[in-house]
């Protein structure tokens, strides 16, 4: 009795474990037949992974280098080993020439290197002018121009400078000292002072006088320029009397909030996207509901219906966008009225860009929940690979290569333009508000396609 008890209770739990384990197997197989869903869990995070370690996983070695004008006019062998250095420097990449208007290369003047900066070329320049350090020099002398509209990347270029100037060649700074103490003593305090000094170290250490007195005035470049690196860190506040670094910031001066003013556009095309999709896929309720049908039913064609549906999401977005500026300019002083006129060209620009995605996204799915399944993951990628997040020219350059073909790097690039740099339409007519257009015009004629291929509506 209790042995039958036994198996009939095993059969029961066996037949149990069996139903569930079914019923786990066919969450796998729908799970796996979500393209969607399997996207997003697996292919989302890893490119994510991909672009947030190329920034922060492995240093400087997977980030790209930041392009900045090398401009030496000195002939000094120092001059000559700091320039050796940036050269070699796995965070900048120095330019020292440009092409020309007739297709020749030139070198760099002063004047063309601000003319870089200031259209946006380059983000800085940095200048060692023919005094960087004679012969009766009491610091080095540099010249920094500069645009910084990406905060992260001018932190990068200048930490990079220091490092170089401040911990490469730290023995130049007794010579630097020396000279300092001529600029507030004269020459026969400055000398007086050495001798004194010559003596009581030669007194009390039994050391020569006269190679005291020539270890404390003269120094020996070539040395100097080829010792190894130290390790050792100097105060900031002394360092700083020993090198005149003159800066001079090209662009953004009349900015009010710099800070908010650089992200500000990056994050409302991320959020116009999302919006400007669900917008474009309310064709998929519509026609759950029954209402397209009725559309369709009266004198309305496909194409009236999709041009209605297009410029109502364009109107959508650019409502969305104004409300998202005017907030900036309300609560963080963000000019957006000194250059209305080009921002709204660009609010349109972006908004038709945008919504000829979500256009393309609706015509290749096949429900709603499948086009949000594929719109939410590309949003996210071409957000962070665009400039939305972080600076593209921090990336790798094979990264770099590959943001110019999402619609928000050109979005992201001419807000800066327009907020940044307050340029007019002449200036961001090509390539921005060409290429934003061009990709309203393409992905729309390949969207209607396949609206008519597939007979969605």
């Amino acid at each position: 009795m209790a042995r039958r008890c036994f198996l009939k209770t095993n059969r029961k739990e066996f037949k149990r474990l069996r139903n569930i384990t079914k019923l786990i197997y066919k969450d796998f197989l729908r799970f796996f037949a979500d393209i969607p869903a399997l996207i997003f869990t697996f292919v989302v995070p890893i490119v994510l992974i991909i672009i947030f370690g190329s920034i922060w996983g492995s240093g400087s070695k997977s980030r790209g280098k930041i392009p900045m004008i090398l401009i030496n006019k000195s002939n000094n062998e120092l001059s000559k080993y700091i320039e050796t250095e940036l050269d070699s420097s796995s965070a900048i990449r120095t330019i020292k020439k440009y092409i020309d208007e007739n297709k020749k290369e030139q070198n760099f003047t002063i004047e063309k290197a601000k003319e870089f900066v200031k259209n946006g070329k380059i983000p800085a320049a940095l200048i060692m002018p023919k005094d960087f350090f004679a012969d009766t020099s009491s610091s080095l002398k540099f010249k920094y121009y500069f645009d910084p509209r990406n905060e992260m990347e001018m932190q990068l270029l200048q930490g990079t400078i220091q490092q170089t100037v401040f911990s490469k060649i730290p023995e130049i700074f007794p010579l630097l000292m020396q000279r300092q103490a001529k600029t507030f003593l004269n020459d026969s305090l400055s000398n007086s002072f050495n001798t004194d000094m010559a003596n009581m170290i030669s007194e009390y250490f039994g050391v020569d006088k006269d190679e005291i007195v020539k270890s404390l005035t003269e120094f020996d470049m070539e040395e100097i320029t080829s010792s190894n690196d130290s390790t050792e860190a100097a105060g900031t506040d002394f360092i700083s009397n020993l090198i005149q670094f003159d800066e001079e910031q090209l662009v953004g001066t009349e900015v009010k909030n710099p800070g908010v003013t650089r992200i500000v556009g990056g994050w409302a095309i991320m959020f116009l996207l999302f919006t400007l999709t669900a917008t474009a896929t309310s064709i998929f309720e519509e026609r759950k509901e029954g209402t397209l049908k009725r559309i369709l039913c009266m004198s309305v064609t496909r194409t009236e219906y999709l041009i209605s549906k297009y410029f109502y999401s364009i109107i959508i977005g650019i409502i969305q966008l104004f409300v998202l500026f005017f907030f900036a300019y309300i609560f963080y002083d963000v000019d957006i009225f000194s250059n209305f006129f080009s921002l709204i060209i660009v609010i349109l620009a972006s908004a038709g860009a945008s919504v000829a995605f979500g256009m393309l996204i609706t015509a290749i799915a096949d429900s709603l929940a499948q086009a949000n399944g594929f719109a939410t993951p590309v949003i996210l990628i071409m957000s962070a690979l665009g400039g939305s997040w972080f600076p593209v020219s921090l990336f790798p350059d094979w990264m770099q290569g590959v943001a110019k073909f999402t619609l928000t790097y050109w979005s992201v690039e001419a807000f800066l333009q327009v907020l940044w740099r307050d340029a007019g339409i002449s200036k961001i007519i090509f390539p921005y508000l060409t290429i934003l257009l061009g990709i309203a015009i393409i992905v729309n004629y390949i969207a209607l396609r396949i609206f008519n291929k597939k007979e969605i509506l």
